[in-house]
This record gives structure tokens, sequence and C-alpha cells, in this order.
């Protein structure tokens, strides 16, 4: 996907307003809101920003101190058409983005995949040394084998990952998770259902793997609509779900 500049296109044009998007960047806002309150002066790194979404989002809500890197220059490029303070950074180096620097709040969402265990180690290590004392890192990532499908082929992905991945990453790298829950759990069955249906159509040959385009698209108004409040009333209702598609994480 780095660099596929049609991908980050989709997901410029949809990330202010497809259902996903909305509840994850909402998932992101309530732990900031819950361990920091009202203050919106908090240092916020967004790692592997992808085209600006969260940080947009963010300094929507009144936050102002916001910084993001990202490995593609496509992202790059389309972050700052959202006028935000977006340059290059590596996840498999970390450490050399502005080193002196230190961040209340570090985010990184969808991204680690493209590393190794090891290399998801170090980068939380680093991590830790860049949060300030209180701080909290973010992650959300894709979940469970069972939903892989063409979404995963389009934007490299080669695996999904559990609860005890993270675990096991958590304590090599000295922290410890404070909050996790797996989503959207109410939309498992359906999501699991067309993730099978992509599965076999590369399998059989029907699609070619080589041609494949993300499914980040807009369902219409009326559909997405109904998603997002079905999620959103699946955040109220069951806050630490047993499983779903995404794992989102809160550590320390």
């Amino acid at each position: 996907m780095i660099d596929n500049r049609q991908e980050y296109q989709s997901m410029f044009d949809v990330e202010q307003k497809l259902w996903w998007y909305q509840i994850l960047h909402g998932k992101v806002l309530y732990q900031i809101k819950k361990h920091f309150k009202n203050d919106k002066q908090i240092r916020i790194l967004d790692a592997a920003c992808g085209t600006g979404g969260l940080l947009s989002f963010l300094r929507d809500h009144g936050y102002q101190s916001l910084t993001g890197f990202d490995y593609s220059v496509h992202a790059i490029d389309f972050s700052r058409e959202r006028n935000l303070d977006v340059s290059f950074g590596d996840l498999k180096n970390v450490a050399a983005f502005r080193d002196e620097e230190t961040f209340d709040v570090i985010c990184c969402n969808d991204a680690l995949y493209f590393l190794s265990d090891e290399e998801i180690v170090d980068a939380m290590r680093v991590f830790k040394k860049k949060l300030r004392p209180n701080g909290l890192l973010i992650i959300n990532i894709h979940a469970f084998e069972a939903f892989s499908g063409t979404h995963d082929v389009a934007v490299g992905s080669s695996r999904r990952f559990v609860r005890a991945d993270f675990v096991r990453y958590a304590q090599a790298a000295g922290l410890y998770i404070i909050d996790n829950t797996y989503w959207p759990f109410f939309l498992s069955l359906p999501i699991w259902m067309v993730r099978k249906w992509q599965r076999y159509q590369m399998r059989s040959g029907k699609l070619d793997t080589a041609e494949l385009k993300s499914d980040v698209t807009y369902p219409g108004d009326f559909i997405n609509g109904m998603l997002k409040t079905v999620t959103d009333m699946e955040g109220v209702f069951l806050p630490n779900a047993p499983f779903g598609s995404s794992l989102f994480l809160v550590l320390k």
C-alpha cells in the first residue's frame, strides 16, 4: 500500500465520514478525555498516521499540539493538504523521529502488521521512552485470521493478531495493557461472511489478487449511519467485547 497513491486517496476521501473511522477516532478521543480530562494542551503523536484523519479529528476537538509521521510520501502529502504537522518516519526506526521530543499520547493505528514480532517490541520500547509520565500508548490492529480478506491483500498485510500477542509484546517492552476490546462485535458475523466469500473468490481465481483494492468505500448515508449506530450501541453495552475484526488497546 505504501507506494499505492490510489489507496491513500480512497482513505482520504472517506476518513471523515465512514462509520469505521468515526468509531475508531471516537474510541481514541474517549481514552484521551478519560485520562487527561479537559487538558487540550497535551502533546499527541500519531505514528504511521496515514492521511491524517485522526489528527484532523483531534484538532477539530480542540487539541493543538499534534504531530504525525508516516513512511509513505503519499500519506504525508494528503496529511499536509489538511495543514497537519506530518513528516517522514519509519516504525522500524521510531527513535530517529524527533529523538528529543516526548508526548503525552502516542497512537499507532493499523500499521504494526508491517513489522515482525521483534520489530513490534522494539517500536513499543521506543514508544515507552517517548511517553511522558502518565502517558498513554493507543493501538488499533486488525484481529483474528478468520476476518482476513481482500483488504488484507490490498494493503499488504500478511497476518492478524489477538490480545495474547500484545500481552507478550507489552511485557517485553515494559508496558502493560490497561484497557482493551475487540470490535465491532455485533457486526462480526456479516463481516466474517463477506471476508469468507472474498477468500473463496481469491482461491478459485475469480479475483485477480494483483488487481485488488481495499474495501474502504462509503456505503451511502443510510447504511453508514446504521452501521455506526449499531457499533455505538456496542460500545455502551459491551465495552470489552470478546471478538471482532479489530483489536483496540490502551497501554501505559
